[in-house]
């Protein structure tokens, strides 16, 4: 092992030759490359032999386990790869049990370009002998990446070779797993991303790094945990079954989740997260209001949506259909440091939203194997004055005794869990000070009148503060209700 890396150590771009041609021979999936594997051994030897490369010399990294060839002196991407590649043996391949694809004979080989060098991102290998790489290693264009970045990416590289090795793979779960195997931060924040969700229909297949990165959260959050997704790949590859297959019948036997569950809390957490341009998918509320949200299935991994910009302060009865695949409405506040609230819909239900307050409404429809039949199932809605509440008359007394007084009534309501009352207080330094919410409860129905109260003991004196009550619904949405500004006594 020593002499191995002592070897590997001293060579120089000079000495790789042509015996690199036949070290090096890509997997097709883990490029879409559509040459012969010949040709992509030797463009991938003729990538490393380009002028415009200048490797250094190897570098043992991870006590021997790599060997870093790079470009430029950066002693952080080293560091970097030492910390991540020992944390994948432990994390991987100790705790949660993948079995490790690299030989502890050979060493990992990472070649990372520093100048423009064709966008390569790929681990290739002479081949894959009883589920180990043979003469891994990883080709890296870094161009304009700093060292963090470059240490993430070499990471996924050695993950979704981890998930190759089974001899198993998938278009969509492979990349989706190897970002959450690489633990990294899910990234939804780039234009593509959003350019694809504000669409009238979202494929996850086409965006599987990042929007399937979302659906594997979900499915880890099952009561099997990370250790779902090993079992899976492990029957798949022993069953000679798609992994995505096998996954989501697991799913199904062992938690009875159904694959359109997990698709809709991964396209809520989406549409909580961000918040795309409308104007691709926008209805207007009478549109919404003549059952323009089609609320039938469409097809597996395939996301319905339509937004909804409120112009209205009533409420939304909404009516999901019988025959209405899972659905939800991801509900955004004008009061921006409120974060947004979701409402599930089942078959045959029937939910209350609360449009006073409310910036926007993204509705979306979760895909199953059974969807995309081109039948419309139409979720018909209409507007109300009365849910959760009506005839609010509201008071407000800022020298009261104990501290600044609310008063209010209505004369009935339904649908109400509480009140949510939220308090802004100028600082000295101009600075607004938000506490709360602090609640008051309510029964949830009620046909005669109700009257609450309010009093804030922990005001002081001479003070000006401002006061908004929120409706809580029993879905837990919010609906704005009053606002009041007063000024304690001195």
């Amino acid at each position: 092992m020593s002499r191995r890396l002592n070897v590997l150590t001293r060579m120089t771009r000079a000495r790789l030759g042509l015996a690199v041609l036949w070290l090096f021979v890509p997997l097709p999936a883990l490029r879409a490359a559509s040459a012969d594997p010949a040709d992509s051994g030797a463009a991938a030897a003729a990538w490393i032999q380009s002028p415009y490369r200048h490797f250094g010399a190897g570098q043992p990294v991870a006590a021997g386990r790599a060997v870093l060839y790079d470009e430029a002196a950066d002693p952080a991407l080293k560091s970097g790869l030492d910390v991540e590649i020992a944390r994948l043996e432990n994390d991987l391949y100790g705790r949660q049990g993948w079995r490790n694809p690299f030989s502890s004979d050979e060493p990992l080989r990472v070649y990372v370009a520093r100048g423009e060098s064709g966008g390569v991102k790929e681990l290739t290998a002479r081949a894959i002998e009883k589920g180990q790489w043979v003469s891994p290693a990883v080709l890296l264009d870094a161009s304009g990446l700093p060292s963090a970045d470059i240490v993430r990416e070499v990471g996924r590289q050695m993950v979704r070779a981890t998930l190759r090795a089974y001899g198993t793979d998938d278009a969509f779960l492979g990349p989706a797993v190897a970002e959450h195997l690489a633990a990294s931060v899910a990234d939804i924040s780039s234009e593509d991303v959003w350019i694809a969700a504000a669409a009238g229909e979202v494929d996850f297949r086409s965006k599987p790094e990042a929007l399937g990165r979302l659906w594997v959260d979900e499915v880890v959050r099952s009561p099997r945990g990370p250790q779902i997704l090993r079992d899976a790949w492990e029957r798949a590859a022993d069953l000679g079954e798609p992994p995505m297959q096998v996954l989501v019948r697991t799913l199904l036997e062992e938690s009875s989740v159904a694959e359109d569950a997990v698709l809709l809390r991964a396209a809520a957490r989406l549409y909580a997260a961000i918040e795309p341009e409308p104007s691709p998918s926008r209805l207007r509320l009478l549109d919404v209001e003549s059952g323009a949200v089609d609320a039938a299935a469409p097809t597996l991994l395939s996301v319905r949506h339509r937004t909804l910009l409120p112009e209205s302060e009533a409420s939304l009865r909404v009516s999901w259909p019988p025959d209405g695949g899972a659905g939800a409405a991801v509900v955004r506040y004008r009061d921006t440091a409120l974060p947004p609230d979701v409402v599930f819909f089942a078959a045959g239900e029937r939910r209350t939203i609360p449009l006073s307050g409310v910036a926007r409404v993204d509705w979306i429809v979760a895909g199953s194997s059974a969807g995309g039949t081109g039948l419309k199932a139409p979720a018909y809605a209409e507007l109300s004055d009365s849910v959760p509440y009506a005839g609010l008359d509201a008071k407000a007394e800022g020298a009261s005794a104990g501290g600044p007084r609310l008063t209010w009534t209505t004369e009935t309501h339904e649908g109400l869990a509480g009140w949510a009352v939220f308090r802004e207080e100028v600082l000295s330094d101009g600075r607004i000070a938000r506490t709360g919410p602090e609640i008051v409860p309510s029964a949830e129905s009620a046909t005669r009148s109700y009257r609450y109260e309010f009093v804030d003991p922990s005001s002081r004196p001479g003070t000006y503060y401002r006061y908004t009550v929120w409706a809580v619904t029993s879905d837990g949405l919010l609906g704005r209700a009053f606002s009041a500004t007063v000024k304690t006594s001195e």
